[in-house]
């Protein structure tokens, strides 16, 4: 009876020793640890996703990716074997952690820790290793109530580093039920100051002799509103602690989907889905950054199964036909050399409509060469060079067919314009030109447009009461009537579509 006794005051000396030290023993902040493979996919993606317009996942990765994500930690006991209990979205993908106990008198690390179970929810396990002598906190076996007082504990930033925090409040709402995409949590919501960092960290009760039990772990901010925090409860932490004695694998499976697929293939497949796929995995529920880069893939999975043959616009090296320009609309400078007589310069302002029909105006400056003598009399008559600026409308066709990550587009396209021409003594000059131009766009694509180079054959007729150098087609039979002149050669554009 005495030796009962004297353990029992034992244990209460102790238990008061470890409530003096305070939860530094118990409340840890984590690190993931990723190789440098790893790392570099992760880049690979953050770039082309943000490209995406997936901009939380591709912060999300930078931060894995430059080492610069932490989160917060307990200990807890099952089976005899002590665990860091953590938020998923804390380790990511990794499939080992640092944890770090800051204490008063010393900072204890523990590298290389195995994570070796996830959770529905966003909860995570890291197993300890056996000589581990940190103090695990059992779960609270009470009822919730609201304005139940509560502390919260973690490593939140501070000057770049996690830094102890404790802080306390009340519960303001002891069960939000909120449906994710995967499963149902029960949510506590609570006034307990906490910040970026201290995801993972426990919601704490103290009671009356200074002992802490876990509520639930503290896993979103509400940004939005003033003094919300809100925590996995106690259900769901229950729940996972009771599936450890099984290990489950980190989830990586969306690494191994995505790791033969660069970020620049993957954009690729993501542009060429159906707009409805694409604003869906865009809205969905994550769990993780990478989880939408993987359903994307999935997706074209399955449509490659389903379309046969239309598939291969989703393959970047295969060639087919582009459906649906990304970038429709384009500028264009163009340049036409009809053999050495007469050049014209311009610009076109267009777009391209399901990606085959091109409409838009263009502006040009024809620069023609007058007669330079009077061919019934050979009298000199000293015209100079002149430019006559045409305004009109075009409208043609194109087959854009993907090649590579390139585009060439074979395009027909016709013209009308007309506009002031005077290469000489004639008042009133004034020219109406129809251009026909066969040619092949070659479109290299960028994240924001496409570089359009094009070369291209270019016939047209020109109606002008201005005698040319070159000999009319068809002579004005009348003085001061047109003179129909046909021009062909070669013309080059180079523009940009977006």
């Amino acid at each position: 009876m005495k030796r009962i006794v004297f353990l029992s005051a034992l244990w209460l000396c102790l238990a008061q020793a470890i409530s003096a030290q305070g939860l530094r023993h118990s409340v840890c902040f984590v690190e993931p640890e990723f190789s440098e493979t790893d790392k570099a996919l992760m880049g690979d993606y953050s770039l082309f996703m943000a490209r995406a317009g997936m901009q939380n996942a591709s912060r999300a990765l930078g931060a894995y990716k430059n080492e610069g994500t932490y989160g917060s930690g307990v200990v807890v006991m099952y089976a005899s074997k002590k665990y860091v209990l953590t938020n998923l979205h804390v380790v990511g993908y990794a499939k080992q952690a640092t944890v770090v106990f800051q204490l008063h008198e010393k900072t204890v690390r523990y590298t290389h820790c195995d994570v070796t179970n996830i959770g529905t929810a966003d909860l995570a396990a890291i197993t300890l290793p056996a000589e581990c002598e940190m103090i695990a906190l059992p779960l609270y076996e009470g009822e919730l109530d609201e304005d139940m007082a509560i502390v919260a504990a973690g490593f939140p930033e501070l000057a770049g580093k996690p830094s102890w925090q404790l802080t306390r409040g009340s519960i303001s709402n002891a069960h939000v039920d909120i449906d994710s995409r995967e499963h149902a949590t029960r949510i506590i919501q609570h006034t307990a100051s906490i910040d970026p960092g201290s995801s993972g960290g426990p919601l704490l009760f103290k009671n009356d002799e200074g002992k802490y039990s876990i509520l639930g772990i503290n896993t979103w901010k509400a940004f939005y509103r003033e003094g919300v925090g809100l925590a996995i409860g106690k259900e769901d932490v229950e729940a996972f602690i009771g599936s450890l004695e099984t290990p489950s694998e980190p989830s990586n499976k969306a690494f191994d989907a995505l790791r033969n697929t660069s970020g620049e293939e993957w954009l690729y497949v993501f542009r060429h889905l159906p707009d409805s796929i694409q604003k869906s995995i865009k809205d969905m529920d994550w769990r993780l950054p990478l989880e939408p880069a993987a359903q994307v893939l999935a997706v074209r999975d399955s449509l490659i199964q389903s379309e046969g043959k239309k598939a291969k616009q989703y393959d970047q090296s295969a060639s087919h036909i582009v459906k649906d320009m990304e970038h429709n609309r384009h500028v264009r400078l163009m340049y036409d050399n009809y053999l050495g007589m007469n050049q014209q310069a311009g610009v076109q302002f267009g777009f391209e409509w399901l990606g085959f029909i091109a409409t838009g105006v263009q502006f040009s400056a024809l620069i023609a060469e007058p007669m330079t003598e009077d061919p019934t009399t050979g009298m000199k008559l000293g015209y100079k060079t002149r430019a006559g600026v045409m305004f009109g409308l075009y409208v043609g066709g194109q087959l854009p067919i993907s090649v590579g990550k390139y585009i060439l587009a074979p395009r027909i396209t016709q013209s009308a314009g007309a506009g002031p021409l005077k290469t000489g003594n004639i008042d009133g000059g004034f020219a109406i030109i129809t251009d026909t131009r066969a040619g092949l766009d070659w479109r290299i694509p960028f994240s924001s447009c496409d570089l359009i180079l094009g070369v291209n054959y270019d016939m047209n007729w020109l109606w002008t009461k201005d005698r040319l150098k070159q000999t009319p087609y068809k002579a004005a039979a009348t003085s001061g009537a047109f003179n129909q002149y046909l021009q062909h050669g070669i013309g080059l554009t180079i523009g940009v579509g977006w």
